[in-house]
């Protein structure tokens, strides 16, 4: 008889915690984080086709994601995702989670120089304070120099986590000795050239909007 009444009891508790997750889930939503139109110059465009969204565990977890890129002969794009939790990632398990991301990701295709390898922390234009890891590598398929950024940083006023993956062709194979920045420069730069000295207001990640 005791044995029965417990059985009962656990799942009492079973089916409240199932309903209360579904409620929970039904009150989660997420406010993507973008780069605003009037930044988006000099042939940067988004590619609408790679946006995406998405959720699990009951939807107590979401995120969507948009891509931000540039042809020609030093191509570059930039990933942003958002993500949504009930309780805030921590930042350093969030880099961690991007360095891994970066050399999985990269690990079969672009040989990194980890001794370049460079950390550190910016205030983005939403006064986010970001952490950041960049990367000098080459693209073995096509012989030519890349650089790799990884930022990140938790939004308190929208309760999102930001990751940004940015990458820009360097060199090409027409003038293998000749470095071409511009993109690279677009995507990092802030008005006080925190990372290497490339200074500009317009710089895709430092206009990041999160709330």
């Amino acid at each position: 008889m005791v044995a029965r009444e417990n059985k009962k009891h656990i799942w009492m508790i079973i089916t409240l915690m199932l309903v209360l997750l579904v409620i929970f889930s039904g009150c989660i939503s997420i406010n993507c984080a973008y780069i605003p139109d009037s930044v988006i110059t000099d042939g940067w465009y988004e590619n609408l086709s790679l946006r995406n969204t998405g959720s699990q565990f009951l939807g107590l977890e979401k995120w969507c994601g948009s891509v931000y890129e540039i042809n020609g002969k030093y191509p570059a794009s930039l990933t942003v995702t958002t993500i949504k939790t009930l309780v805030l990632t921590d930042e350093k398990e969030l880099q961690k989670k991007t360095i891994e991301i970066i050399e999985e990701t990269f690990q079969d295709s672009v040989q990194l120089n980890e001794s370049t390898k460079l950390t550190g922390e910016r205030t983005l234009l939403k006064t986010h304070k970001t952490m950041y890891m960049i990367y000098d590598g080459r693209d073995i398929t096509k012989n030519k120099k890349i650089k790799i950024i990884g930022e990140v940083w938790n939004c308190g006023t929208s309760g999102t986590s930001i990751i940004c993956i940015g990458i820009a062709y360097i060199t090409n194979n027409e003038s293998p000795t000749i470095e071409n920045t511009d993109n690279w420069q677009k995507i990092v730069m802030d008005p006080s050239g925190t990372i290497g000295d490339l200074t500009g207001e317009e710089g895709l990640i430092y206009n990041i909007h999160c709330h």
